[in-house]
């Protein structure tokens, strides 16, 4: 018996996906990253509070900056709910001190805590890939209940404010 091309390449897809990013239901794993400040971001910093979390590589930083304005615009309760931007910084080598100074200010840019993933354990651990921009929103007992690659369509603005509110 031979399966159809079509039904073997979407086998094929979803297993792929579900093997390199995190997905609704899962648990984030542990991280630690470090703003241009030296501040620690650790994944137990998240719990009891939802958290909308933007990883990013260096060279993707302004994929999403239209949904971080819309964020920034909402009266959310900074005690329930907390954004932060995690840059992948895992390969400046020799400029981390130049880009310890650009998180600083992307974070005033933004209004926004930004941290650096200096060591790519982030980037490893959350199965995150190449140049890439991801978002997820983190519940507050650390599972992910969305998650999206790429630019997040405006489209799916309110859905995310209803996952937050």
């Amino acid at each position: 018996m031979t399966l159809p091309r079509s039904l073997v390449l979407a086998v094929m897809l979803v297993i792929s996906i579900s093997v390199y990013a995190l997905q609704p239901g899962d648990s984030i794993p542990s991280f630690s990253v470090a703003s241009g400040t030296g501040q620690i971001l650790i994944r137990d910093d998240l719990r009891e509070r939802k958290t909308l979390l933007f990883f990013e590589d260096r060279s993707s930083m302004s994929v999403n900056e239209d949904l971080k304005d819309y964020i920034n615009s909402l009266s959310l309760d900074r005690e329930e709910v907390m954004a932060v931007i995690v840059v992948n910084c895992s390969d400046v080598g020799l400029l981390k001190k130049i880009w310890q100074e650009r998180l600083i200010e992307y974070s005033r840019k933004m209004g926004m805590p930004v941290y650096g993933d200096w060591n790519g354990n982030m980037t490893d651990n959350f199965r995150y890939r190449g140049k890439s921009s991801s978002f997820l929103i983190v519940n507050e007992d650390g599972k992910v209940i969305y998650t999206r690659d790429g630019t997040v369509p405006s489209s799916e603005f309110a859905a995310i404010t209803s996952l937050i509110e």
